[in-house]
């Protein structure tokens, strides 16, 4: 249907000074939604707004239409509003971000914020003229609109109590998704460190305690819901979305489309906006919580409409505190005179609908542990009190001592449609062809308070019922007995298990070695330790009522899949499972029990022994970990890099030649393998080591410099988090052995990358056009100008940095420099081929170094980039904006001028080999001492520390180690020019300064 999205012009800039950058909408839908009145424009402020303000705030690039998958799913429900109870209308706003991107700079997250403050504040003014205004603005933010609305809530400019509610879509809140800017960082600490507070008492320090009252005060009555769309969502890792220790069940909780009733389908990074099933989910949930009775509604209250729009109902979190109607027994059974027939059953059978009578008994000995079952086609109803027919129903009550039965049907959850003639999951989702079933599962804590059980169903009952009660063994667990080779077994041919023929309905599989993110596993149905043929295993999962179906499910967070239809279109061998428990970098709570469950529900009267045999797929699992250390990637090759280029001083220093990049990382690989393998396995074991994790975080220089910086207490949250090279909390693991090999063919690959195009780029230049690049004589004063061309251009570089321009563009101007350094180096260097052997190795050593700090410079580079996207994008929006952060002149001063240096490193070689006091020229680089050789080596040897052990989620860092880097090799080649010049001063005399002068230069002429 039509829409249209008045802006409201009314919000400029004498409400907020981003007014010029940042918008707000009104969404409506045409003939549904009333517009704005004729001859007011578009704008809505003299609009009677009767419904509840919702504001949808887009994520990271993100749209403001996005806004209209749910807004119009909203309207269309209220038109089919069957009761006046849904009679409440919602008026959906949308901030205009400007397609920001707010995932890569802290700043632009921290205005979004700020603006969303004050158009709260505005939204809540229009309906002031209301008789019972509405006081607070449901949000609905998706991805990094989520962060946007949690940060809201901690400035000094929101208004208290004018959020309440928060639905967050595929939102990174355990950790920042990219960690390539230092103010994200802090800001991610920051607001970590106020909503930590908010729920537990912080008084450590005076500080703490203000900090502390004042998140308690802002969000002790908010509620916040984190969606995400699982193991589909290649953008963001769903073990980001968790809320982890940041906000107790009370007050919110994290729910995965898997397992949301009637969506049950994983969903990718945007298409959780527009989603069909997701949405109406969405909407539906919305519409419900503004239909709440009262004006005013308890956070407990909100809280129940998302657990059950949001969560399986199979949860004890979601039912530990439900309130359970109760009647009296002569209602539902009738008095003695009255008395309805009443149909005992027998346990261990499983009855159908039509075994069933209008009221049946079951009989509970408390001395046995039960499980009761029962499976409908149709949703259960409730007991009916003084009717004749009776309802699809279930009671509770005891034989003697109470006159009353508790009614239970209200605890049922809704699953997907198994039946043999539904194909497909999603055929009883939302906008499928068949309705989901309904089940009721009650377990031995609940059914121990009781003595009998009834069932009511209608005497024209037309659902399908299967119901069973069992006191056979309802939990396995696979076996975790043998250590070490336990271990080796699982991850190789996998542990088995066989389930008996005896078991219940459902019976539930625990398995306690499968709790990591970072693994797919393999479930396969064997047939006596075998695995099974066809026709065995089809006999073992085709069952007399209906066929086997798993839910896959872990209690924290709460993750449930659904796996139905075995067997169909060859998906019956076997079955890979992904979940998401204990993840690199995610705060975990510490006693939790974090193994995969699978809840295994069989259609048979008689079971046959089912076998299970779970493995790990290791290829697959390769995926998994290229999507959760993407950014690792980044560190551990600046650390090879790091390790190359000093392992090429040090060789510089004992032979006076810069060996190439290529042949000493074959020669590192070749020589130190096994000791690098055992360093990254013995490295991962050290750091989870209590004391020595927790010194290592003290000692991050982010810590250090940043008082704002949030380390967790484990102690009293009962939450851990590592974040420390891999971020893993068990201590064996050669996930790091995998990336070092992974990066060490990445390098390669960037040096034959670089190679390739230099040897293109110098083919065209010296054999296509030589006439257009000629090697001529000039004159001193030609020379001079061309230099004072460049320190011309250095000097705007640097009066620009400290007030528009960020120094991540002039680091990108360097890198740019530096590879027309090389390319100057790879000319000269072909050049003297042919001539004496000492000027071909002075060139190559040129070369050589020209070409290894290029390759670290390209790995610095991606740091840098996101800001530079910001940057653009904000001269695209508003030009006249000037940029608000990173311009720190020191952090890219040492880099220019040591790119600068570089240009000048062949005339500098030439001036040394003129002046040369052993007659026959020098290494091509400054001579460095022994000491001088080392302390380069100690800096570089800091980098690969830092880059492995800091640089996943301090990445950023590894920019302003690399600038040191310059400071320091600045220093000291020219600290050896100087001392090397002051030996032969003597030597040259007066007519030593012209002699240093290069005759001979490139340049660029037009033929």
């Amino acid at each position: 249907m039509p829409n249209n999205s008045p802006h409201i012009d009314s919000f400029d800039q004498s409400h907020t000074k981003y007014a010029s950058k940042y918008s707000i909408y009104l969404y409506r839908e045409q003939d549904r939604d009333k517009l704005p009145p004729e001859g007011t424009g578009d704008d809505v402020a003299s609009m009677e707004l009767e419904g509840v303000p919702v504001l949808f705030i887009p994520g990271n690039a993100g749209n403001h239409r996005q806004v209209r998958s749910i807004a119009a799913k909203a309207s269309e429900l209220y038109d089919e509003r069957t009761s006046n109870e849904d009679s409440v209308k919602l008026d959906f706003f949308t901030v205009d971000f400007n397609e920001d991107f707010t995932a890569f700079h802290g700043r632009t997250i921290l205005d979004q914020a700020e603006y969303a403050n004050e158009a709260v504040k505005f939204i809540l003014d229009l309906y002031s003229t209301r008789s019972k205004p509405p006081k607070s603005v449901i949000i609905i933010g998706h991805s990094m609109g989520g962060i946007v609305a949690r940060i809201m809530l901690t400035l000094p400019d929101y208004l208290p109590n004018s959020v309440e509610n928060i639905l967050t879509l595929s939102s990174p809140h355990s950790t920042s998704p990219l960690t390539f800017d230092g103010d994200l960082s802090t800001i991610y600490s920051a607001v970590d460190k106020f909503w930590y507070c908010g729920f537990t008492n912080c008084s450590s320090s005076t500080k703490l305690q203000q900090l502390s009252n004042v998140a308690h005060d802002r969000l002790r009555n908010v509620a916040l819901i984190s969606i995400t769309g699982g193991a589909l969502d290649s953008t963001l890792p769903a073990d980001y979305t968790t809320l982890g220790y940041l906000v107790p069940k009370t007050n919110g909780f994290t729910s995965f489309t898997t397992g949301i009733p009637r969506v049950w389908t994983p969903i990718d990074h945007l298409a959780v906006v527009w989603c069909d099933q997701l949405r109406t989910m969405v909407a539906s949930a919305v519409r419900r919580l503004v239909s709440l009775p009262g004006e005013a509604t308890t956070l407990r209250d909100r809280m129940r409409v998302f657990e059950r729009y949001f969560l399986t109902g199979f949860e004890d979190y979601a039912v530990e505190d439900r309130q359970l109607e109760t009647h009296l027994k002569e209602d539902i059974f009738g008095t003695e005179e009255t008395g309805k027939t009443m149909n005992k059953l027998e346990e261990g059978v499983i009855y159908t609908d039509k075994q069933l009578a209008a009221i049946n008994v079951l009989s509970l000995d408390k001395e046995k542990d039960y499980q009761f079952t029962l499976i409908s086609s149709e949703p259960l109803q409730s007991l009916q009190e003084h009717s004749k027919e009776n309802q699809r129903a279930v009671g509770l009550y005891n034989e003697e001592g109470q006159n009353w039965i508790t009614d239970v049907s209200s605890l049922q959850a809704t699953i997907p449609n198994f039946s043999k003639d539904v194909s497909d999951i999603s055929d009883s989702s939302f906008g499928g062809d068949k309705s989901p079933m309904y089940s009721l599962v009650l377990n031995s804590t609940t059914l121990k308070q009781y003595s009998n059980i009834v069932i009511t169903t209608s005497r024209d009952e037309q659902a399908t019922i299967y119901c069973q009660l069992s006191s056979k063994p309802t939990n396995y667990t696979l076996s975790t007995d043998g250590g070490l080779f336990s271990w080796i077994k699982f991850f190789t041919i996998g542990q088995s298990i066989t389930l008996p023929s005896t078991r219940p309905i459902p019976t539930n599989l625990k398995i306690p070695q499968a709790w990591s993110s970072l693994y797919v596993y393999t479930l396969k149905f064997t047939s006596e330790g075998k695995d099974r043929d066809q026709g065995q295993g089809q006999s073992q999962l085709t069952g007399e009522y209906f066929d086997t179906f798993i839910r896959q499910w872990t209690e924290d967070p709460f993750e449930s899949k659904w796996y139905t239809h075995w067997g169909k279109d060859g998906n019956g061998k076997s079955l890979q499972l992904t979940m998401h428990g204990i993840a690199p970098y995610v705060p975990y709570k510490i006693q939790s029990d974090y193994g995969l469950n699978l809840q295994i529900w069989s259609g048979n009267g008689e079971s046959k022994p089912l076998g299970i045999n779970i493995s790990i797929d290791i290829v697959a699992s390769l995926k998994l970990l290229i999507l959760r250390y993407r950014i690792t990637i980044v560190g551990m090759n600046v650390a090879i890099i790091c390790l190359v280029l000093s392992l090429q001083f040090i060789q510089f220093g004992y032979s006076g030649k810069f060996p190439s990049f290529n042949e000493m990382l074959f020669y590192f690989n070749s020589e130190y393998l096994l000791v690098v393998i055992a360093s990254l396995i013995i490295l991962n074991y050290v750091i989870n080591l209590p004391i020595v994790n927790k010194l290592l975080h003290y000692f991050d220089p982010v810590v250090i410099t940043d008082y704002n910086k949030f380390v967790n207490n484990e102690i009293a949250s009962g939450f851990k988090s590592n974040e420390l090279y891999l971020g893993l909390s068990q201590g064996f693991t050669i996930i790091g052995v995998l990336l070092y090999l992974c990066c060490n063919f990445v390098i390669w690959l960037t040096y034959i990358v670089v190679m390739v195009a230099g040897t293109i780029l110098n083919y065209i230049v010296v054999e296509l056009y030589p006439n257009r690049f000629k090697i001529r004589s000039k004159r001193v004063v030609v020379k001079f100008g061309l230099n004072k061309l460049q320190v011309y251009f250095m000097g705007c570089v640097v009066l620009l940095t400290p007030w528009y321009l960020p120094y991540q563009i002039v680091y990108l101007i360097c890198c740019v420099y530096q590879a027309v350094n090389v390319l100057r180096s790879w000319k000269v260097t072909k050049q003297t081929e042919e001539g004496n052997e000492e000027e071909r190795q002075e060139g190559e050593t040129v070369f050589n170094f020209q070409v290894s700090w290029l390759i670290l410079m390209l790995w610095i580079l991606p740091i840098n980039v996101p800001i530079l996207i910001v940057f653009i994008h904000n001269l695209q929006v508003n030009w006249t904006t000037p940029f608000s952060s990173h311009h720190n002149l020191l952090s890219i001063l040492p880099i220019l001028l040591m790119t600068y240096y570089n240009s000048n490193l062949r005339e500098r070689r030439n001036s040394r080999r003129r002046k040369s006091y052993n007659g026959g020229g020098d290494n091509g680089l400054p001579q460095l001492s022994g000491n001088t050789i080392k302390l380069v080596s100690l800096m570089l040897g800091y980098i690969v520390y830092y880059s492995l052990v800091y640089g996943s989620r301090h990445t950023f860092y590894l920019h302003h180690l690399f600038n040191l880097l310059c400071c320091l090799v600045l220093i000291v080649f020219y600290s050896n020019e100087a001392s090397t010049s002051g030996e032969e001063e003597e030597e040259e005399g007066e007519g030593g300064i012209s002699g240093r002068v290069k005759e001979k230069e490139l340049e660029l002429k037009l033929s």
